[in-house]
């Protein structure tokens, strides 16, 4: 199955490569925003696990709003602020399982550095976050940076408190592949230190405005 998937999105992209410009002229929008970038990942990293999507959109009129939106089959969550130069200032509303949880996340990335910090709590019953309620618990932490070097390749190390979970340390290392102008396919593999294997990620992402 991973395999298929695999030769599907080498294909896809492929074809979308060709289709840029068209999709690039094309307006999608939702209220007072226009999409403008699509990515789909398969496999695990540090934050992501099995299929997973993330869309992005921008303002019409302030080029300093940011809103983008991620989902697999475990979580939904709306990614909404400000952006001040290389620096992203966000609110995350999301919902995990069936535990509604909101948290501050920091981005920074310029063409050598990036970091991030994420934080959230959950509204759950127990500290163990298995049912819902009005209580807010501590629901997780992640910091990361990473350090871009010829042109296309990244290595990153990031720590992550998840829930009662003891805490975890990542370290990877990325591959880019551009496919035209606009659109690059990716590959990752990152060590899980607490489970001590490594893990395996491929994606593809696909600009559609500028």
């Amino acid at each position: 199955m991973k395999k298929l998937f695999i030769i599907v999105i080498i294909i896809a992209s492929t074809k979308l490569a060709f289709a840029q410009k068209t999709l690039i002229s094309t307006d999608l929008k939702l209220g007072p925003w226009t999409l403008s970038e699509v990515g789909i990942t398969s496999g695990k990293g540090a934050l992501t696990s099995g299929l997973d999507t993330r869309i992005e959109f921008m303002s019409w009129n302030d080029s300093t709003k940011v809103f983008f939106l991620q989902a697999n089959n475990d979580r939904i969550v709306g990614n909404f602020g400000k952006k001040i130069g290389k620096l992203k200032i966000l609110q995350s509303v999301g919902v995990f399982k069936n535990i509604p949880w909101t948290g501050p996340w920091l981005i920074y990335s310029n063409d050598v550095l990036d970091f991030s910090i994420w934080n959230g709590i959950g509204f759950a019953k127990t500290v163990e976050l298995k049912a819902p309620g009005f209580s807010p618990k501590f629901f997780f932490s992640y910091e990361g940076v990473g350090l871009t070097f010829i042109k296309n390749n990244r290595i990153g190390i990031s720590a992550m408190w998840f829930a009662t979970e003891k805490g975890n340390w990542f370290l990877s290392y990325k591959r880019n592949i551009n496919i035209g102008k606009y659109s690059k396919l990716f590959a990752e593999c990152t060590y899980n230190r607490a489970l001590d294997i490594p893990m395996f990620m491929i994606g593809y992402s696909l600009k559609l405005k500028r």
